[in-house]
């Protein structure tokens, strides 16, 4: 039997990336995050909370209704998939590996589905495995 992130899975269009379901049963919230190449905007959530809605994905799991959000990450979300890396080739991003007190600043210069590289400010390549590290964010600049 299909698990309802499963389900929700099968609801997204092709060209996203189904990031997480977060659901709250006791205050009836549900929050689906979705990511893409090009930016989500308000028309492709909007889409996909009508398909989730119209296929009643939710129903059992919350028979007296159920809010539901349906939203890309924000700007300081860490990254959690090989699209969202790829899409931020040539931005710095700070990555925590595991075992490590302090972050691995790199501007992102190659990924691939195992793992990507980046070059630090002293011209290093430097090479992580995704299983490597403990998160990776875009260093935000204003």
């Amino acid at each position: 039997m299909n698990t309802l992130k499963q389900k929700i899975a099968a609801a997204i269009p092709n060209h996203l990336v189904f990031l997480d379901l977060v659901t709250d049963k006791h205050n009836a919230r549900v929050k689906i995050v979705v990511d893409g190449a090009q930016a989500v905007d308000l028309n492709t959530t909007t889409a996909i909370a009508r398909e989730v809605n119209n296929l009643e994905l939710l129903t059992n799991d919350f028979p007296n209704g159920v809010q539901l959000e349906v939203t890309s990450p924000g700007i300081d979300a860490p990254l959690v998939h090989p699209l969202q890396y790829e899409k931020n080739i040539g931005r710095t991003i700070k990555v925590y590996p595991f075992g490590k007190n302090e972050p691995v600043v790199v501007e992102l210069t190659h990924v691939n589905d195992s793992g990507f590289e980046g070059k630090a400010s002293s011209g290093e390549s430097i090479a992580f495995q995704y299983d490597q590290i403990e998160s990776a964010k875009v260093e935000i600049k204003f």
